[in-house]
């Protein structure tokens, strides 16, 4: 099933021995660039933030900062890398559910155990280019009124005027609609945002976007974005940057 689509990956191990094996492993599948390693998991976190990578195989029992703490980290900056644990102790693996990885490799693994994580990522990565041509043709069609978003069980539908606004967290993406009630969506906040697809849809800091139709005020000394609904008012921060942003779209008086 492989095919020949660049993916690149950077390995996190405080063994540099288990970073070397894997390297020679991954040196079989042509398609696949190492473009980080880094034996302490700081220093690797900084790599994957500063190099976004497709794919991050991260040691899960390491000193300092565990595997699982430098996934969480991932998760809150928003990026689309998929996370495959390597670890020795299978019971790691309940802890980390909530994190989503793409797979776990138990040490020792073999080459084959390796190709079928490779083979899970191009097939998640094809399944979610395929939903998202869907949802986009869904979306484009003049009666579509509701968008489809996936919770851990199940499909919802909203009506993208129900959504008042979206946070992001470690678990998921909650999103809160007007009803009171949230619902927490497994996509990250950046593809959440792309499949909206609205102009409503506008981001205040780096974890929150809002319905533009549920903004009451914006008070820039405080840096607060204020949003009405059921007759309650919500305060939520918004970043300096942000604020610059909204004003330029130049459609709603300054606050």
């Amino acid at each position: 099933m492989l095919d020949k689509s660049e993916i690149s990956a950077i390995i996190i191990d405080d063994d540099p021995e288990a970073i070397n094996l894997l390297e020679i492993f991954l040196h079989y599948f042509q398609n696949i660039t190492i473009i980080g390693k880094s034996t302490d998991a700081k220093a690797g976190l900084g790599l994957i933030i500063e190099l976004f990578p497709d794919i991050i195989f991260l040691d899960v029992d390491m000193p300092d900062m565990t595997g699982l703490q430098v996934a969480e980290s991932v998760r809150t900056e928003n990026l689309h890398s998929e996370i495959v644990f390597t670890t020795a102790y299978q019971n790691y693996a309940y802890n980390a559910l909530s994190i989503e990885p793409l797979d776990f490799l138990t040490k020792p693994f073999c080459l084959e155990d390796l190709e079928n994580v490779i083979n899970k990522y191009i097939a998640r990565k094809e399944k979610k280019k395929q939903e998202q041509k869907l949802d986009k043709f869904r979306q484009s069609q003049g009666n579509v009124i509701k968008v489809k978003l996936p919770t851990y069980h199940s499909y919802i539908f909203v009506d993208l005027n129900d959504i008042v606004y979206i946070k992001s967290n470690t678990n998921g993406t909650y999103v809160y609609l007007q009803d009171g009630t949230f619902e927490t969506v497994t996509r990250n906040l950046n593809s959440l945002i792309l499949l909206l697809n609205s102009s409503l849809i506008f981001q205040i800091n780096r974890s929150t976007c809002v319905n533009l139709n549920y903004l009451y005020r914006i008070d820039k000394k405080k840096e607060i974005c204020i949003l009405r609904y059921n007759q309650k008012l919500f305060e939520e921060s918004i970043s300096r940057n942000n604020i610059l942003n909204f004003e330029k779209l130049n459609i709603f008086p300054s606050f």
